[in-house]
């Protein structure tokens, strides 16, 4: 009898308790205006009021953009349809009480890709690839952070999506526990923290998997033109992620891992495209042109969405692990979640034999004159992460993947001198994700320290000095190390077509001189003049698909006295006129900004950490 007891006791217990999560239900099959309805069953509540949010802002986006401004037609009911009481408290926020009685939530949600008419004017429009797209009948792109609220104070609980969709639709996604029927599906997810961290696309299916070592990745494609294949794209990305498993010791940190492809044929919203990571999947929003024009951009993008995988997954402090939706706050360390994840994306590649060591050195020298050039280089990494989110701050964002990825070339340069080559920045996140890992975070004022316990004191104060401190990156001391001498400025005598600013018009399908402030002497031979219009070189038309063979082809058969002409359309009122300009090829001072070289002869220990450096 007692044993009885026991098990109905036991039964009951776990019905309560698989009762008590968030149950929501989505329809895909009816949509309006662009609006899909949702309906929640709440957990059990036992407070007498309660606080319903949607996310001011979610990890990795790192801009507020408060998502409740796309909820409209809130309602709440207690059974037998009775209204409940709700005080909207701020634009993402709803007081409800008397909660207890809560039966029902239902609301609208509006897709952000097209929304212009908010009367919210000065929040930002939705980067695509953090929002949520609705087309009936066709693709439902849904970044769940736009769609699903939570209650202030139950972010643990399970929640269970319930999605009605059109016959033949299939959910690609990077979660595992998911019951596939003809008309409806149900999807369930740990808690809020992973529900957010996990975007659905819905779409009459083109997918494609990749077996990478003990990881299985599915790559889906929404292609409105059906330009671009999900066959097209995992065979792009085969190399890459084999590359990146060999990177990461072999073995990938997750058991399934999707890629997430929506090809747009119109201009965005944002005006932008590109890709938003998560912990088992990334979304991208790319222009839909023909597949080998964006098959480079997709395996630069991925391979930078794809290595988040080891940070912030396994690698974050505080602020990302217990994550405050409502009131975000941001950590010190982009240089470590966005910088070094950049890096790595590029090394992998070149230890992966895909790029050569000229690449990934030019690649970086690049991202170090970016940085010099659009961003403050004396403002504190630590100081810019900590408060991104200020406005007079944030414009210094994207140099996470210009600076920060320098950060990472540099500190992972050091630490194989230090090392005499047995430990790079490779070891140094294993070692990190070791100690911490998904279910623990590390204190921002800790990290260093904690580093400098892993490797070296010298690695310890380069962090303090130029991430934390003010003080440019020492470049030529770290380029050292490996046999490459710096120059700050150096002067050459070089071919030119001129050195004038140029830019494109889209109407007439010319490159156009847009300043010549820089002009050069070849240039002023010539006689170009602000606006003219590019149309032939030698008698070659300047066709921008072709441009750069043309350009390089120039250049590799220039020489000293050649005649060089240049077919220019210049416009005189709304007229333009045919012109040939004429001048003598010939040498021109110029001067090189930040330019490396390798030096004549390398010391045994420059060699040591070069080969170590590039796995040669």
């Amino acid at each position: 009898m007692r044993n009885l007891i026991l098990l109905v006791a036991f039964v009951v217990s776990n019905f309560l308790m698989a009762d008590d999560n968030y149950r929501y239900s989505i329809n895909l099959s009816k949509v309006v205006n662009d609006k899909v309805s949702i309906q929640l069953t709440p957990p059990t509540i036992t407070q007498n009021e309660i606080e319903f949010s949607f996310p001011a802002m979610v990890p990795g986006t790192y801009e507020v953009y408060n998502f409740g401004r796309f909820i409209s037609n809130f309602k709440v009911t207690g059974k037998n349809g009775t209204v409940i009481k709700v005080t909207k408290s701020d634009i993402n926020t709803y007081k409800i009480s008397p909660a207890t009685a809560i039966d029902k939530i239902t609301y609208d949600v509006d897709d952000t890709w097209d929304k212009t008419d908010l009367p919210e004017t000065k929040n930002k429009v939705v980067f695509e690839p953090g929002g949520t797209n609705f087309e009936e009948g066709k693709n439902f792109a849904m970044n769940t952070h736009s769609m699903f609220g939570f209650i202030k104070g139950m972010l643990n609980k399970n929640f269970i999506l319930e999605f009605e969709k059109p016959k033949g639709f299939y959910p690609a996604t990077g979660l595992s526990d998911i019951k596939i029927g003809e008309t409806k599906d149900v999807i369930s997810v740990f808690d809020y923290h992973d529900l957010v961290d996990s975007p659905i696309m819905y779409f009459i299916p083109d997918t494609a998997t990749i077996q990478v070592g003990n990881t299985k990745v599915l790559v889906a494609s929404y292609s409105p033109n059906k330009k671009i294949t999900s066959r097209f794209i995992a065979s792009t990305l085969q190399e890459l992620l084999n590359a990146q498993k060999d990177y990461l010791g072999g073995e990938l940190p997750v058991s399934k891992y999707a890629f997430l492809f929506y090809f747009i044929d119109r201009a965005t919203l944002s005006g932008a495209s590109g890709a938003l990571e998560h912990s088992y999947s990334s979304f991208y929003v790319l222009q839909e042109f023909d597949s080998l024009s964006v098959q480079q951009e997709i395996r630069d993008v991925a391979a930078h969405e794809f290595f988040h995988i080891v940070t912030p997954l396994n690698i974050h402090s505080k602020e990302i692990g217990d994550f405050d939706f409502s009131n975000p706050k941001m950590s010190e360390h982009l240089w470590l979640y966005e910088g070094m994840t950049e890096y790595a994306a590029h090394h992998a590649q070149t230890k992966g034999g895909i790029t050569d060591i000229d690449k990934l050195i030019s690649t970086m020298m690049q991202k170090y004159e970016n940085s010099l050039v659009s961003y403050n280089d004396t403002m504190s990494f630590t100081y810019m992460s900590k408060h991104v989110l200020e406005e007079k701050i944030h414009g210094q964002y994207s140099n996470v993947y210009e600076k920060g990825a320098v950060i990472g070339m540099c500190l992972d340069i050091l630490l194989r001198h230090y090392s005499d080559g047995n430990y790079g920045t490779q070891n140094l996140m294993k070692d990190l994700a070791t100690k911490y890992g998904k279910n623990k975070s590390f204190n921002d004022e800790d990290l260093f320290n904690d580093i400098e316990k892993f490797t070296y004191p010298e690695i310890g104060a380069f962090l303090r000095k130029y991430v934390s401190g003010t003080t440019p990156l020492p470049m030529p001391e770290v380029l050292d190390k490996i046999g490459i001498d710096f120059s700050k400025e150096m002067v050459t005598y070089e071919f030119s077509l001129g050195s004038t600013d140029l830019n494109f018009n889209e109407t007439t399908n010319r490159l156009f001189i847009a300043s010549t402030n820089d002009m050069d002497e070849f240039g002023k031979a010539l006689g170009f003049k602000k606006g003219d219009e590019l149309s032939k070189l030698n008698g070659v038309e300047l066709k921008i698909d072709a441009l750069k063979e043309i350009i390089t082809e120039y250049y590799e058969k220039v020489k000293e006295g050649d005649k060089i002409t240049i077919e220019i359309y210049r416009k005189k009122g709304k007229k333009y006129k045919v012109k040939t300009l004429t001048a003598t090829a010939k040498k021109v001072k110029t001067v090189r900004k930040n330019q490396i070289s390798l030096k004549q002869q390398l010391t045994d220990k420059q060699k040591q950490t070069l080969k170590a450096w590039v796995g040669l």
